[in-house]
């Protein structure tokens, strides 16, 4: 276990410091409150206020870029073309995000251009980010000549941790949340600040931002072991990442969610369309994906055969176990 450790250790110091820092950052948002409902803005600054909502997400976000710039260094490509992607794609993903909003939204109250960007109290959409970064990447492969698909297994990581962390930003909020807990069980394990913040009209409700986050880090934690492993082909471990997320937001959570809350459920012809777009965009899409590379791209190369000679690598698993 000690000669493991060593030999991993960087991934450890990797992924150990990023869980102190959002275990940090959850304690200072919640210890700085005088009461609940908590306080959605972080810092006042007379002239401007920043939200906790704006920094989970810019948390999440900078975690997952920590991480592609990692990844892109094994495969040997230049992290100057992660940080170019990134002046666009962030920028993008957030405009695409707040559009998917606006169009969806079941309860629009839009009377000015400011309406229209005012994210101050939420109103973003990670499926409009998703679909948005996904164009941007379909065209920035093209114009660089890079491997889209590995470009994409390495983001789908970063997207998981991004909507891990972000997820915090709609609890600071007391939105995302799902009908009233019925189960004595449930109230009992929730942890009293998680708990007390999900006490909306009355009643405490269940936060789905949670189940979503735990559903997501299961996730994280398969396709980090899996992709280590002999297994996984070139454009597996995005497709994999479409299901799951897919999967668990179209079918467990959404539901779920919709029950809580009617107005905070975005539609689509008097559907969820959160629900309509995991499980047919993002679910549907992976398992395309799957059966499309099988079918015309059979000669796709193993995720771990990607490192370069000349960087230092993780050990990969000649025979796994699965």
């Amino acid at each position: 276990m000690i000669d493991y450790i060593k030999k991993n250790r960087q991934t450890f110091y990797t992924y150990g410091g990023m869980i102190v820092i959002f275990i940090a950052l959850i304690m200072i948002a919640v210890m700085t409150q005088t009461g609940v409902p908590y306080n959605k803005i972080a810092i006042d600054l007379g002239f401007a206020q920043i939200a906790w909502y704006a920094i989970f997400i810019l948390t999440g976000l900078t975690m997952g870029a920590y991480l592609a710039y990692l990844e892109f260094k094994k495969v040997g490509w230049s992290t100057d073309l992660l940080f170019d992607a990134l002046l666009w794609a962030v920028p993008l993903s957030i405009i695409g995000s707040r559009i998917y909003y606006v169009i969806f939204d079941p309860a629009p109250s839009y009377h000015s251009f400011y309406d229209l960007i005012n994210i101050h109290n939420g109103g973003l959409s990670i499926h409009g980010a998703v679909i948005t970064a996904l164009i941007f990447v379909i065209i920035y492969t093209k114009r660089k000549k890079l491997n889209f698909w590995l470009l994409a297994d390495i983001l789908a990581i970063g997207f998981l941790v991004g909507q891990i962390v972000g997820r915090w930003g709609n609890f600071m909020n007391a939105e995302a949340y799902g009908p009233v807990i019925q189960s004595q069980f449930i109230l009992d394990i929730l942890p009293p600040f998680i708990k007390n913040q999900m006490y909306i009209d009355g009643a405490y409700h269940h936060p789905t931002f949670l189940y979503e986050g735990l559903w997501n880090l299961v996730g994280l934690i398969v396709l980090l072991i899996l992709r280590r492993k002999r297994i996984l082909k070139v454009g597996d471990l995005f497709a994999l990442y479409l299901i799951w997320y897919g999967f668990g937001r179209g079918a467990i959570i959404e539901p779920l969610r919709t029950g809580g809350d009617p107005n905070d459920a975005l539609r689509m012809f008097g559907l969820p369309t959160n629900v309509v777009l995991s499980l047919g965009l993002f679910m549907l899409g992976g398992i395309g994906i799957i059966i499309g590379k099988k079918l015309y791209y059979k000669d796709q190369p193993y995720y771990v055969d990607m490192f370069v000679e000349n960087q230092v690598k993780e050990p990969v698993d000649e025979n796994p176990t699965v």
